[in-house]
């Protein structure tokens, strides 16, 4: 039995789809049923509940081989790092009283350090906690920047014709499709092949500007000239608050923005195992042509 944390999100899903097809069992968790009743209907186990609550979550993860576990912050979380230590805990507390012994954790690049991360910070916490767990083997997954993460910047391009951020256009950084996080998540599942607390990053097929993006996704959606402006980040931040942004989360999204711009998040090493193959072209011409056109 595998049982998956967040399998409605773009991650969780896609591995419990997987591991499904392979014929495993699978027990997904939810607050509400319905959101996993596609999920039910191809045979997998469905638990309600809330994650913060240690005693369903130790439930859920007892006789599971292995399971998936991340941490996710809501965009109107009030205090982002007490929302993330508050789910941690719960989750290293859960792990220890099932007792599971193979653990794959979402985590992310710049999960070395809460120093100049912002809301990856609380991600590092994680690593750390899972760490000092005695007996569990944890693979910590660190992948980059999603790619989905630009499908937020379709109203911008529609409504002022410019791709934007406070990330500078010339940085140059790894970004990741998610599929391709899923599908080595879902590897390391099947395989166990971890012991001991390890880490493997995750960095896209190669490293980008936000320039060489905005010029991928200009094609792609008829808009060869599509520019990308490095906003200040009192701009950039004041955007994504009037946007419904929680004054918490957009805080953590401009310190890793300037996380980025300084370098602290290219210090992982790019090999063959952490090179995944979606290109940004392929990202552009596929989901996010499709996202563009069905809101036109």
């Amino acid at each position: 039995m595998y049982t998956i944390l967040g399998a409605t999100g773009n991650i969780g899903s896609r591995v419990t789809e997987a591991l499904l097809a392979k014929g495993e069992k699978v027990r997904v968790i939810a607050r509400s049923a319905e959101k996993l009743q596609a999920f039910a209907t191809k045979g997998a186990e469905v638990l309600v509940g809330d994650a913060n609550d240690t005693a369903f979550l130790t439930k859920a993860f007892t006789g599971s081989k292995a399971v998936l576990v991340m941490i996710s912050t809501g965009f109107t979380t009030p205090d982002v790092p007490a929302a993330q230590n508050a789910l941690g805990e719960s989750i290293t507390s859960a792990i220890k009283a099932s007792g599971v012994k193979y653990v794959v954790n979402i985590s992310s690049v710049g999960g070395h350090t809460e120093e100049k991360t912002g809301i990856v910070a609380g991600l590092a916490r994680q690593e750390q906690r899972l760490n000092a767990l005695e007996g569990v083997n944890v693979l910590h997954l660190r992948p980059s920047y999603f790619f989905e993460n630009l499908l937020g910047n379709i109203g911008m391009i529609k409504g002022m014709g410019i791709n934007g951020g406070a990330i500078r256009g010339d940085q140059v950084f790894p970004l990741v499709a998610t599929k391709d996080i899923a599908e080595v998540a879902t590897k390391k599942l099947l395989a166990l092949d971890f012991t001991g607390k390890s880490i493997l990053p995750i960095l896209g097929a190669k490293d980008y500007s936000m320039n060489d993006v905005t010029k991928a996704l200009g094609a792609a959606i008829g808009k060869p000239d599509l520019n990308y402006v490095t906003f200040p980040y009192d701009q950039a931040r004041g955007a994504m608050v009037q946007g419904g942004l929680s004054e918490s989360v957009a805080d953590g999204f401009i310190v890793m923005s300037e996380g980025i711009n300084t370098g602290v998040f290219n210090t992982e090493i790019r090999t063959a195992e952490s090179t995944t193959p979606t290109t940004i072209e392929e990202f552009a011409t596929t989901l996010f042509v499709h996202v563009y056109n069905a809101g036109a």
